[in-house]
C-alpha cells in the first residue's frame, strides 16, 4: 500500500504552556513559523492531543503562524473543574480565552471531531474572530444515526459500554479507533502514538473524554437552530472513508450552512489530518487563497 511519506524523524510538536488570563487555567500548546504572518489554530479530537498535527502544523507553517493546543484535560493542559464544563460552548471560550492571552485579534481555525462543533460556535458567536473555517469529520447536529456505535455509546448517559472503553479498558478503544478510524491499516509514528496512549491512560483525560461526549448534545440543538447566521466562509472536509461518522452527514452540513464547500479526501478514514496530512494541506491551501 502507498502511503504519504513524511521524512521528518522526530515527530512530536515542540511545546510551551500559558495561563489563560480569564480561565485561570494552564493550556499547552505548540508554535510554529512566523509571527507576523496570518494565525491559524489547529483543534484537535480524541483520542488525540495536540500531537496529532504532528505533519500537518510544520507544512503549514511554511505560510503561516501556526498554533495548536491541548483542550483541557488532554495532553498538557490543566483539566476543568466538573465534569459538566466539557462543553462545546466552553470549550469555544478556551479557544477564545487563549486568543485574548496570546493577544491574536483574528485566527482561521482548523478543527477535527470534538473540535468541530466549538469552532463552529465561535465563527457564529464572535466571527470578527474567525477569517475562516476548516472542519473534519465531526457532528455539529443532533444525528445518531450518522454516528458508530461506538460514538453513540460514549454519548449515552449510564451507558456501561461506553464507560467500560474509556475508563476501564482505555487501550482497546485507542486501539479500535486506530484500527477502525485509519485508512486500511495506515499507522502513525510511534512516539506520537506513545503520546495518546500516555494520554488514554490518564485519569484527567477519561473523565474529560467522558464528560464531553455525554455532554456534547447541550451545543448541537442550538447550533442547528442558528446555521443560517454563520456567514463565515467554511471548508467542511471529510474522509471518504470515514467509519465512525456517516459521509451523509458532510453533504448535510454544507447544505444548512450558508457559506460552505465540501471536500472529500479520498483513501482516508476518519482521522484526515494523520491519513491524508499532504491532500489536506493542498486543500487547505486552495480554500485559504
Amino acid at each position: 500500500m502507498k502511503t504519504e511519506t513524511i521524512t521528518k524523524q522526530n515527530h512530536l510538536l515542540d511545546t510551551k504552556t500559558v495561563i489563560l488570563k480569564k480561565n485561570n487555567r494552564i493550556i499547552r500548546y505548540a508554535e510554529l513559523g512566523n509571527k507576523s504572518k496570518p494565525t491559524i489554530i489547529l483543534l484537535h479530537g480524541v483520542p488525540e492531543n495536540l500531537h496529532a498535527w504532528y505533519a500537518v502544523a510544520p507544512k503549514l507553517s511554511n505560510d503561516y503562524h501556526v498554533l495548536a493546543i491541548d483542550w483541557p484535560g488532554f495532553g498538557g493542559s490543566e483539566p476543568l473543574g466538573s465534569s459538566e464544563s466539557y462543553n462545546s460552548q466552553n470549550f469555544a471560550d478556551i479557544v477564545i480565552d487563549f486568543m485574548g492571552t496570546m493577544k491574536i485579534k483574528q485566527t482561521i481555525l482548523l478543527a477535527s471531531d470534538i473540535a468541530l462543533l466549538p469552532a463552529l460556535l465561535i465563527g457564529l458567536e464572535q466571527p470578527e474572530l474567525v477569517s475562516k473555517l476548516i472542519v473534519m469529520d465531526g457532528i455539529p447536529f443532533p444525528r445518531k444515526q450518522y454516528a458508530s456505535w461506538e460514538l453513540n455509546s460514549f454519548a449515552r448517559k449510564g451507558s456501561i459500554i461506553g464507560k467500560a472503553l474509556v475508563r476501564w479498558f482505555p487501550g482497546i478503544a485507542a486501539q479500535t479507533a486506530y484500527l477502525k478510524g485509519f485508512y486500511r491499516g495506515h499507522s502513525i509514528p510511534k512516539e506520537v502514538r506513545k503520546e495518546f496512549s500516555i494520554d488514554g491512560k490518564s485519569e484527567h483525560t477519561k473523565d474529560a473524554f467522558l464528560s464531553y461526549f455525554q455532554n456534547f448534545h447541550i451545543g448541537q440543538s442550538y447550533f442547528e437552530q442558528n446555521t443560517h447566521k454563520l456567514l463565515t466562509p467554511v471548508l467542511v472536509v471529510w474522509g471518504k472513508y470515514d467509519r465512525f461518522i456517516n459521509i451523509k452527514l458532510a453533504h448535510e452540513i454544507v447544505e444548512k450552512l450558508p457559506n460552505a464547500k465540501l471536500e472529500i479526501i479520498d483513501k482516508s478514514g476518519h482521522y484526515v489530518h494523520m491519513d491524508k496530512p499532504m491532500a489536506l494541506v493542498k486543500a487547505i491551501t486552495n480554500f485559504l487563497n
